[in-house]
């Protein structure tokens, strides 16, 4: 999740404490309180829930100018996910006083911007449910590249095998195997270590297709 909404919230930055965070390092864990909200500014952090019995999926990852944090503060709950920083991190820190009477008062479209956040969030988590009961998998991991392309705006897509099947819950064969299927279509190639979408139409059309 990458959101290109950071100019925006430029008017509001005093509101907050600058933080960095460094790659491969614990931002938050299951049952910590959760008494702000972050504004992601540059670096990558991953998201991932973890089961009963210790087995980890990764729910997301999530790019400068998306928000951390708001579901569980809105909700007043503790955080349930684990929350790693992937690489070197900056971000800021809104308390949850200038949260509810400075920001969503002052600058309403920056509460706008926090629901979107959060929907897309919502969505992202629905849809994985629906792809996960209905979609074979080599349609879901189609799905996936087709609304990653449209999201970026960009046919490249710089994630490994190892990620895209850690994302989707599958194994990494299965998706080294649709990838390579993909590829003798026509319709994705390989450059170095990305992705390249080369027919996003196509693939599109897979979606529904029997394969």
């Amino acid at each position: 999740m990458e959101f290109q909404n950071q100019a925006m919230w430029e008017k509001a930055l005093h509101l907050g404490r600058k933080v960095l965070w460094k790659g491969k390092t614990c931002i938050q864990r299951p049952g910590d309180d959760v008494t702000s909200i972050f504004l992601i500014r540059e670096g990558i952090i991953k998201v991932s829930a973890t089961s009963a019995e210790g087995v980890q999926r990764t729910l997301w990852f999530m790019g400068p100018g998306s928000i951390l944090g708001e579901a569980a503060l809105f909700a007043g709950q503790r955080n349930t996910h684990h929350i790693d920083a992937v690489e070197d991190c900056v971000a800021y820190e809104f308390s949850r006083s200038n949260v509810v009477d400075r920001l969503l008062v002052d600058h309403p479209d920056l509460g706008e911007a926090l629901l979107t956040n959060l929907a897309t969030k919502s969505y992202i988590m629905s849809t994985q449910v629906e792809e996960s009961t209905f979609l074979s998998a080599h349609r879901r991991i189609c799905r996936f590249l087709y609304g990653l392309c449209l999201s970026r705006n960009s046919p490249q897509i710089s994630l490994s095998h190892g990620v895209i099947a850690e994302l989707l819950g599958l194994h990494r064969v299965t998706v080294s195997n649709a990838i390579g299927d993909l590829k003798r279509r026509g319709l994705l190639e390989e450059r170095g270590h990305d992705l390249v979408v080369a027919d996003i139409d196509a693939i599109a059309s897979l979606i529904n297709s029997d394969i």
